[in-house]
């Protein structure tokens, strides 16, 4: 049997992974190594091309862990623990997520059972909307081969409080999504609104800054003849 656990950065499961389980590989993200200082971590996964939102050191920092990897073609280390992804051998082509990645590799490892920690997809509409419909897909198409999920109750996955024909544009409650958008719609325009009135008070400003330029150099006696000239006029009285 191969029993390995995903585990994604979602802090609501993250740490309900079976680390002191021997029986069980745990695969986390790069990126989240720090979190798990002290427990037994057997794959990490960072499988982006773009690394510059971290410490240029960053690379070198995963690596130093020793721990065996796999990351993008792209990856700018390269050493024995470090494995691309290939994803010609992926059974399914979709890979909108880490997760996802962490999904087609447990696969084609051989996995058995695969449980699924720290992932909810369920704030940002990256995740919501581009992320976690893979991810069902992944879920769905492993359990097709046979290979048991495992899924905390405390995670976000596959639970849902709507319910069609009973629950469109129905509140439940004051701080429910539906209610909250529409209130961010409203301010949305209301901004709108008032960057037009901004943007017409600005540029008023600006025609009468540049006449009054126009007024000081007849005051002091000097013939303009374009507005053009008046840029160089100084601002100071």
């Amino acid at each position: 049997m191969v029993k390995i656990a995903i585990v994604g950065g979602a802090p609501s499961t993250q740490m309900m992974a079976p680390f002191d389980d021997e029986e069980w590989e745990i695969w986390v993200l790069g990126n989240q190594l720090q979190q798990y200082e002290g427990k037994c971590v057997t794959k990490v996964f960072e499988i982006h091309d773009d690394l510059s939102e971290h410490d240029p050191a960053y690379a070198k920092w995963v690596v130093n862990h020793n721990i065996p990897m796999i990351v993008s073609d792209k990856f700018p280390l390269k050493g024995q623990s470090v494995k691309f992804f290939d994803k010609n051998k992926s059974p399914l082509k979709l890979f909108s997520s880490s997760p996802a990645y962490m999904m087609a590799q447990a696969i084609m490892d051989g996995a058995t059972t695969i449980a699924i920690y720290g992932v909810d997809m369920a704030i940002d509409n990256h995740e919501y909307f581009k992320q976690r419909a893979d991810m069902y897909a992944w879920i769905g198409y492993a359990k097709g081969l046979g290979i048991e999920i495992v899924i905390p109750e405390a995670s976000s996955l596959f639970k849902s409080k709507y319910d069609e024909g009973r629950d469109y544009n129905v509140s439940k409650g004051p701080f429910c999504e539906h209610e909250l958008l529409k209130l961010a719609k409203m301010h949305t325009e209301q901004v709108a609104y008032y960057q037009k009135l901004v943007d017409s008070h600005d540029g008023a400003r600006q025609v009468y800054e540049r006449l009054a330029k126009v007024a000081r150099s007849c005051e002091n006696g000097i013939d303009v003849k374009t507005l053009t000239e008046t840029v160089r006029i100084p601002d100071e009285h």
